[in-house]
């Protein structure tokens, strides 16, 4: 496996297996800066060698590396290759953070301390089976480190057409303002629905839909009724199964990164293999090629119907006064990171977790 190859691997690794990779201090660099109507010429980067061509005496400019994409996988790559040399610059859509959206997601701490480099200690829930946390506080969590690192991150900035490299042409990224960016490396990690893995995998640019739908909710500790009783600390993962669907519940940090009993959130998964065709009938799926996800008010009412009778006839929980929370509904796409939409959970229901199983979800 070329060692570029190694990085991307072990990225992925973090959040699914285990990996090896070590990195090294950055050297003097050359930033990927934004060109009008032109491309800057570059030292070659053969396809055929990914090592990288830094100049070990640090008398030459580091290779310049785009990201497009600031999410989980964006910034671990940024920070990865900051330390092995490159000079790296994040080009991120959203023109701010999200900071309370995103579900929840398990994560092996001990492995992304060995790939990123970063000795402190991420923000998560130290559950008796794994290390649990939100998207928007791990995503959040990477990006103050790259920075620290010395990654220029570039927010609302709209990729809309990535251009590999040729020769001694550059490879490079071009945004929607007409900015033009210049690099030895360019990766690709704008998520699930990637309106630019087509210039790097033309045969297959499409998020693939895994035939489950899954409704998400984050649920404050605090708004749980108090005839709950309060979640231990060191927790469990836990799921439970009725009919076609899965629960899967775990605990996270609160909004703010809070692991003290009391300030955490409850996150759950309900997984729905039955709305594919609701998903087809909206124009959401194609074939099996994910193209967006479901806004909150295009749930049609007889759906939550339907699930808010099955939930109180089939899983444990508490039904509050507001009747079937509101979740945050995503598409999984088999490989790939799933599609979603935030939506708020509304605090006057709350949902016991499952009395007994455990999920490695």
């Amino acid at each position: 496996m070329s060692h570029m190859a190694t990085i991307v691997a072990a990225i992925v690794a973090v959040y699914s297996h285990s990996t090896d990779l070590c990195g090294r201090n950055s050297q003097p660099s050359r930033s990927a800066t934004p060109a009008r109507g032109k491309t800057d010429d570059v030292a070659d980067v053969s396809g055929e060698d990914d090592r990288v061509t830094t100049d070990e005496a640090g008398d030459g400019p580091a290779p310049a590396c785009v990201v497009v994409g600031g999410s989980l996988v964006g910034m671990s790559a940024a920070t990865v290759l900051s330390r092995l040399g490159f000079a790296v610059t994040v080009l991120e859509r959203s023109p701010a953070r999200g900071w309370t959206g995103g579900g929840g997601l398990g994560v092996d701490v001990a492995l992304l301390r060995e790939v990123t480099g970063i000795d402190d200690a991420p923000p998560v829930v130290h559950g008796s089976d794994r290390d649990t946390t939100a998207w928007h506080l791990l995503q959040g969590w990477l990006e103050d480190h790259a920075l620290a690192l010395g990654v220029t991150v570039r927010r609302g900035t709209e990729v809309t057409a990535v251009r590999p490299g040729a020769g001694r042409a550059a490879a490079g990224a071009a945004s929607a303002d007409g900015d033009e960016y210049s690099a030895d490396l360019v990766i690709v990690a704008d998520g699930a629905r990637s309106e630019n893995r087509a210039s790097v995998v033309p045969h297959d640019p499409g998020a693939r839909y895994a035939g489950v739908l899954l409704w998400r909710a984050l649920v404050d500790e605090q708004a749980l009724p108090d005839e709950v009783a309060r979640l231990r600390s060191g927790e469990p993962s836990r799921e439970v199964y009725a009919g076609p669907y899965r629960l899967v519940t775990y605990l996270v940090p609160g909004a703010e990164g809070q692991a003290a009993v009391g300030r955490r959130r409850l996150n759950l998964v309900w997984y729905d293999p039955e709305q594919g065709d609701l998903l087809r009938g909206l124009g959401l799926l194609a074939g099996e090629t994910v193209h967006a996800s479901l806004a909150p008010q295009d749930v049609p009412g007889p759906i939550r119907e339907r699930l808010a009778a099955f939930a109180a006839a089939n899983w444990p929980m508490i039904s509050g006064r507001s009747g079937l929370p509101k979740f945050m509904l995503s598409v999984s796409a088999s490989g790939r990171a799933p599609t979603a939409v935030r939506l708020r959970q509304a605090s006057a229901t709350a949902w016991a977790p499952p009395v007994s199983g455990s999920a490695r979800q």
